[in-house]
C-alpha cells in the first residue's frame, strides 16, 4: 500500500482501514462459524451486552446512528434470532430490543474477535502514539459533528 503523508487523504485512509477491519472481522466471524452477521451489526450487539432491554431510541443514540438505520440493523438481527422486540410497557410508542440466547452467545466471540482485530490495529505502534492518534480521530469527529 502507498504511504499517504497528504492530510487531504484522510478520509480515503478511513475508509481503507475501515474496509480492511470489516475484511478481518468477517474473516473472524467465518473461521468460528457465524456467516448472518455483519460488522455494522456488532455496534448493536455490544450496546445490547451493556444494557439488555433497550429502547430503541436510545439504542440508536448510544451507537450514533439514525434510527431508521438501526431499525433495519434491528429487524435482521431479529430475523436471525439474534434479538427480539416488545413494546415498552412505560411507553406504548416505543419499543424494546432485547438480546436472545443466540444473542447472548455472540458476547464472547465479539470479545475475542475484538481483540485480534485491536492486536492487529495497534502492533508495532507505540502506546503515546496510540493515544495521540485517538485524540486526533475524536477531534475530527466532533468537527465534522459541529457542521
Amino acid at each position: 500500500m502507498k504511504r499517504q503523508n497528504n492530510p487531504g487523504a484522510i478520509i480515503a485512509m478511513v475508509a481503507a482501514i475501515r474496509e480492511q477491519a470489516n475484511t478481518l472481522i468477517l474473516s473472524s466471524l467465518s473461521e468460528r462459524g457465524i456467516t448472518d452477521i455483519l460488522p455494522a451489526h456488532g455496534a448493536v450487539l455490544n450496546a445490547l451486552f451493556k444494557q439488555s432491554p433497550m429502547q430503541m431510541n436510545e439504542l440508536a443514540e448510544h451507537i450514533g446512528r439514525k434510527k431508521n438505520t438501526v431499525t433495519g440493523l434491528i429487524t435482521t438481527l431479529e430475523d436471525r434470532g439474534y434479538c427480539r422486540r416488545e413494546s415498552d410497557p412505560q411507553d406504548a410508542r416505543a419499543q424494546l430490543v432485547f438480546l436472545t440466547e443466540k444473542g447472548e452467545a455472540m458476547r464472547q466471540v465479539q470479545d475475542e474477535v475484538s481483540v485480534e482485530l485491536l492486536r492487529k490495529i495497534w502492533m508495532g505502534i507505540d502506546t503515546q502514539k496510540q493515544i495521540e492518534c485517538i485524540e486526533c480521530l475524536e477531534t475530527i469527529l466532533q468537527n465534522l459533528k459541529d457542521n
